[in-house]
């Protein structure tokens, strides 16, 4: 007998002889063979259920990690533009209300002849009105950093007082100063005048 033909031999027995041991176990020894497989198997599903859930897991907190810096780099963007806008209207507001204020100075300058004839009536009456006009600008400028019902509010109350300088200013021109009595009882009503609405514009700065 050769050499290839007894390894075949003796594959086939013991092929046979696992066959045969295969066929002697009872019905409750491969029914055991069955579960043991499937406990086995269950392990490994879970094994790799747990893994991909952890891998998930971790996916989701790297993606939600970045989202929520990507959220914060966006809020601080967005606030830090909101900051320079208002900045930019603040400074825009406040620049208004100077040159106002610079061309106001430019047209009392101009009115100033209106005044009255009289000089030493004109250089009281001109300090007079403008004493008052330098608390309103100053008023006015303040307004602009205020709340806009607070700014609106203390604005529409300049005006009356503007108004009412201006009627003063208008009493002024119309003046007969030939009369010392009559400009004198014209003094004593402006100044007092002048110190009400002083006061008028007193209370509307205290509401900023």
């Amino acid at each position: 007998m050769d050499k290839a033909r007894s390894i075949f031999i003796l594959v086939a027995l013991l092929g046979g002889a696992g066959a045969g041991a295969a066929c002697n176990r009872t019905p409750a020894e491969q029914q055991q063979q069955a579960v043991e497989a499937q406990t086995e198997a269950n392990a490994k599903i879970n094994d790799a259920q747990r893994e991909a859930s952890e891998k998930t897991a971790e996916v989701r907190k790297d993606v939600n990690d970045k989202a929520a810096e990507v959220r914060k780099d966006y809020d601080k963007i967005v606030t830090e533009g909101n900051d320079k806008i208002a900045a930019a209207k603040q400074d825009a507001r406040e620049t208004a209300a100077n040159a106002q204020a610079n061309a106001n100075e430019t047209i009392r300058d101009a009115n100033r002849g209106v005044v009255a004839a009289d000089d030493n009536l004109r250089t009281w009456g001109q300090e007079k009105i403008d004493g008052l006009n330098n608390r309103i600008d100053e008023t006015r400028v303040k307004a602009e950093k205020a709340k806009p019902e607070v700014k609106a509010e203390v604005e529409k109350g300049l005006q009356d007082v503007q108004t009412k300088r201006d009627a003063i200013v208008t009493e002024f021109a119309a003046l007969d100063t030939k009369s010392e009595k009559t400009v004198d009882k014209f003094k004593d009503r402006v100044d007092t005048e002048i110190d009400r609405l002083k006061d008028r514009v007193d209370r509307l700065e205290r509401r900023l």
